[in-house]
């Protein structure tokens, strides 16, 4: 087995046992994405090198489509972490049921007091089939900081939790809120939102802890 083989199958075995998160997940697709931006250079210079010195029939000119196709990769990769890299937002989201890619993130900001309320957004589901989808219940893992540490004393609720049908072409709102049952530490937690009726939908839930 040569050196190069060897490496993408130790960088493939590393990538596979890491444990399922969100953030996990972007680091990984920014690094197969590095991967094929340096193959697509690599590529680049070898079409580049074979390029005859214009004594021929062949237009040197094909040197300009290579790089607009390199430029045109390059754009959707940058596009593609844009996406993934998208700050949190707090209010109301829409992800369709039937998603492939990962949904927009879900903010959730409140204080560490629990005198205070806790914090609510809106999830919009969104049934763009021509078929009903459900009975579709939410749920959410658990809530940790970039430590590792869990968010203690705190309970995610989905009002409804379960959504016993979603006609064809139609959205329905579900309320997530965070509830307090003690003292919060103040920081930045992360979670995933899935919903067992819709295997491919998943959201990332970012809350935030302010200090009282």
């Amino acid at each position: 087995m040569s050196d190069e083989s060897r490496h993408h199958g130790e960088s493939a075995s590393k990538r596979s046992g890491l444990p399922f998160s969100p953030v996990a997940g972007m680091r990984v697709m920014a690094d197969i994405q590095a991967e094929g931006l340096r193959a697509a250079g690599e590529l680049l210079e070898r079409m580049l090198g074979s390029e005859p010195d214009g004594r021929d029939q062949r237009p040197r000119s094909s040197a300009g489509s290579y790089m607009a196709l390199v430029e045109a990769w390059t754009d959707l990769l940058g596009r593609t972490v844009a996406g993934l890299a998208q700050p949190a937002q707090q209010g109301a989201v829409t992800v369709a049921v039937d998603a492939s890619d990962v949904g927009p993130p879900v903010r959730l900001v409140m204080s560490a007091s629990t005198d205070l309320p806790g914090a609510v957004a809106e999830i919009w589901l969104h049934n763009g089939t021509a078929a009903a989808v459900g009975p579709l219940t939410l749920s959410c893992g658990q809530l940790s900081d970039s430590g590792g540490k869990a968010l203690k004393a705190a309970e995610v609720h989905f009002e409804p939790r379960r959504v016993a049908l979603l006609p064809a072409r139609s959205s329905r709102a579900v309320v997530v809120s965070l509830a307090a049952t003690g003292t919060l530490r103040p920081g930045i937690y992360r979670g995933a939102i899935q919903a067992d009726g819709a295997p491919r939908l998943w959201l990332p839930l970012e809350v935030e802890v302010d200090p009282c």
